[in-house]
């Protein structure tokens, strides 16, 4: 038998999903086979998988310690990240290319929250022994060979507040710069709904996918390349690359979008790795815990490599902003 007090991080949880959660190992169909035997219980009643948990709930289990003492918690003592903003709420990182922000598929590598969760470790910030079910984790995500900014929350109404900030698009504003492939002389749009073949892996503007809005302004030339400022205005998988490959500017060195044109640049300029770097976020509506840091902004430092880069491309190249 297991007994647990529900505290501050695990309030206002599905039962069903908190026990989910703690017995991270059990099957789904062994779990709702101990609700329907009665051997879940909420203050010593038997509860239901959809009853909403409280502050100071008892939760009792009727299982076995072997299933109990399963539940690990994965961490990388590497920390190849950069902080760029931390408080008690909410950290906000730097991402380096060739990092996985989370396991997937890939249940041996080493990833960013990995990484995060050694570090708070070490800070005491985050003791598992203390923690019923609640792991501090991403608000969001980046592709692997994507760098910059990435959110973390340190605690459940944090996290549920940035998830919520995310979705909603215009409690935030993310900022991107980006490479790409020939000469863009103005400041543009791209409106197309985007479709993911789940199959390939890859991303596809068609009519029947979801909408999709890019801001882009170029803001250095090159002699035939161009440092993008891309703002996105919805959060779709791959968007930014796709809608950039969609108007014939894709990322040099994008393999899986790029084209011919861009291929030959990747080999001109010796570019093996897309630059698209998470630059910039600046948080406009969030609530609850977190209204604090409204109308603040958070900017991650481009890495040596993408700087050398962009200064062996600006002899001769047109500068039209900062970086």
């Amino acid at each position: 038998m297991i007994e647990i007090m529900i505290r501050e991080n695990e309030q206002n949880k599905r039962l069903d999903h908190f026990v989910r959660q703690y017995l991270n190992q059990a099957s789904l169909s062994y779990i709702y086979k101990l609700f329907r035997k009665k051997e879940i219980k909420i203050n010593k009643k038997p509860a239901k998988p959809d009853y909403i948990t409280q502050l100071g709930d008892v939760l009792t289990i009727y299982i076995s310690e072997d299933l109990h003492q399963s539940r690990t918690i994965e961490t990388s003592k590497k920390q190849s990240f950069q902080i760029i903003y931390e408080d008690k709420n909410i950290l906000i990182v730097n991402k380096p290319i060739h990092l996985l922000v989370h396991d997937g598929n890939q249940k041996n590598e080493d990833t960013l929250t990995k990484q995060v969760l050694h570090y708070l470790m070490e800070k005491k910030e985050y003791i598992p022994e203390k923690e019923t079910t609640f792991v501090p984790a991403l608000a969001h995500r980046i592709d692997r060979n994507t760098s910059g900014l990435v959110l973390f929350g340190k605690n459940t109404l944090s996290l549920q507040c940035l998830f919520e900030a995310f979705k909603e698009h215009d409690c935030l504003q993310k900022k991107y710069l980006a490479l790409v492939a020939g000469k863009v002389k103005q400041k543009g749009e791209i409106e197309l709904p985007l479709k993911k073949d789940e199959k390939e892996k890859k991303v596809y503007v068609s009519k029947d996918g979801l909408y999709a809005k890019t801001i882009y302004q170029p803001i250095r030339q090159f002699e035939d390349c161009t440092l993008l400022e891309v703002t996105i205005l919805t959060g779709r998988t791959h968007q930014i690359r796709v809608h950039l490959q969609s108007i014939g500017h894709p990322l040099i060195g994008d393999q899986k979008y790029g084209n011919a044109y861009a291929d030959a640049l990747a080999k001109k300029y010796h570019i093996k790795d897309y630059l698209l770097h998470a630059k910039q976020i600046t948080f406009l509506g969030l609530k609850n815990n977190l209204s604090y840091l409204n109308h603040q902004s958070f900017t991650a430092p481009l890495y040596p490599w993408q700087i050398t880069l962009i200064q062996n491309l600006s002899k001769g190249g047109k500068e039209n902003d900062e970086l």
